[in-house]
């Protein structure tokens, strides 16, 4: 069929419908030809990690559930291993030294921002004292009736009154004790309260601190020559106890090593009529005694010190020595001969002795194995003190400083006879009712 005849065909079926009243149905239109989206308006295909499946509640629950109870496990096990150290602390008495510790921290921490009214020259209104004694870097100051705290800075900490007929120090880093010689009572204390308090059964004859706070105490006895008890910082434990027999003498000195566990003691007898002295190390972990020292026959012991954690100097009346701590055997010695002596001092490194010899006394100084360095003219001069490199000379009018090699570095005059120079934070000077700092100016 060719177009005309299409046409025509068309024609009559309209030409029908009119006729029948309807119009014809419409032909469909064409299809449009469809349309290809751009390339660059394509949405790209999400990954895996910018659309992450949706996660499971309950394994996420279950996760948790998980790590808190491992944190509970490490919890409980971390305080299973503090109670057990704690135990074994306490078992060995390391916690009550550790507290002790930890209060004289916190009393440092204070004091070191407390400072007011503090600086040299310091009024501290003992006149006439019968011990000075360094104390952390400060000194506490004690008369017949006070005693006196004051810090490294020069600040006055306290003072108080012990109410004891015959009150005497003793020191250790951070701490003292009070006690009374002619009583049986005694009080420990820190540098900003009292501690302790004890009374005895018997009468005191000696008193030693060491370095941490641990106190000997050394009494009379009803059966013995002497008891010592030794008391740990926190002062609460079982004391080790010392009986000392009539054949081993009386303590009269005693002194720590630097460890706090072993002690050294000084005793006397007398046998045949002469007087015997002898030095016993002994250790707080043992309950026997340890070597023992034997002086010379009549010489009297005035003082011990540990100048190393293997040597003890020991000081006689006529000699003096430095012992071995583990054999009790002589390393080194030094002997007067004939003179009198009159003041010791000694830092470990070297020592200083004033001797009274006729005409006048005598300054010498020693190395740390008691070889003479220097001997120096001294005058009416009645006490020595020194430090790591100097020796001081106190005189009637002031203080003269010298080396140990025996040079004189400068002498300063105070008008008036010093009291003590001691080696605290800075070297002080002590005179009636003033402690300041001691230059050479």
């Amino acid at each position: 069929m060719n177009r005309e005849d299409r046409e025509r065909l068309e024609r009559r079926q309209r030409m029908l419908a009119r006729e029948q009243g309807s119009a014809p149905a419409a032909a469909p239109p064409p299809p449009e030809p469809q349309r290809r989206r751009p390339r660059a308006e394509q949405t790209p295909p999400r990954s895996a990690k910018q659309n992450p499946p949706p996660e499971n509640p309950k394994i996420k629950s279950i996760s948790v559930q998980l790590q808190r109870r491992q944190r509970r496990r490490t919890t409980l096990m971390i305080a299973a291993v503090l109670v057990i150290a704690a135990v074994l602390a306490v078992a060995s008495g390391l916690f009550s030294t550790s507290i002790a510790m930890l209060g004289d921290l916190t009393d440092s921490i204070v004091l070191s921002f407390n400072r007011a009214g503090g600086g040299y020259p310091a009024s501290t209104g003992i006149r006439t004292p019968l011990q000075v004694e360094e104390l952390a870097g400060g000194f506490v100051e004690l008369d017949s009736g006070d005693v006196a705290v004051y810090s490294a800075y020069g600040a006055r900490i306290r003072a108080f009154q012990p109410g004891y007929a015959r009150p005497t120090l003793a020191v250790g880093n951070t701490r003292f004790v009070v006690y009374n010689r002619a009583g049986s009572e005694l009080t420990v204390h820190s540098r900003t309260r009292q501690l302790y308090a004890k009374t005895f059964a018997n009468p005191i004859m000696l008193c030693a601190m060491s370095q941490n706070g641990t106190l000997a105490v050394v009494t009379e006895s009803d059966r013995y020559a002497a008891e010592v008890n030794v008391y740990d910082p926190s002062f609460r434990n079982d004391p080790y106890v010392w009986k000392i027999t009539q054949e081993d003498g009386t303590p009269i000195v005693l002194s720590f090593a630097p460890d706090n566990r072993r002690f050294v003691a000084g005793t006397v007898a007398a046998r045949d009529g002469q007087l015997c002295t002898a030095v016993r190390f002994m250790n707080l972990s043992s309950d026997t005694a340890g070597s023992v020292y034997q002086a010379d026959t009549g010489s009297m012991v005035l003082k011990l010190q540990w100048i190393s954690s293997s040597r003890v100097l020991a000081v006689f009346d006529t000699y003096l020595t430095v012992l071995d701590a583990t054999t009790a055997a002589e390393v080194s010695r030094y002997d007067y001969g004939g003179s009198t002596l009159q003041s010791v001092s000694s830092s470990g490194k070297g020592t200083a002795l004033l001797l009274a010899i006729r005409g006048g006394n005598t300054l010498v100084t020693l190395d740390d194995k008691l070889t003479p360095m220097a001997m120096i003219p001294a005058g009416q001069a009645e006490k020595v003190t020194c430090t790591a490199t100097t020796v001081y000379l106190l005189t009637d009018i002031g203080v003269e400083s010298y080396s140990f090699d025996g040079v004189q570095n400068w002498s300063k005059d105070l008008g008036m006879r010093p009291q003590a120079v001691l080696d605290a934070a800075q070297t002080l000077v002590f005179t009636p009712g003033k402690a300041e700092i001691l230059t050479g100016d």
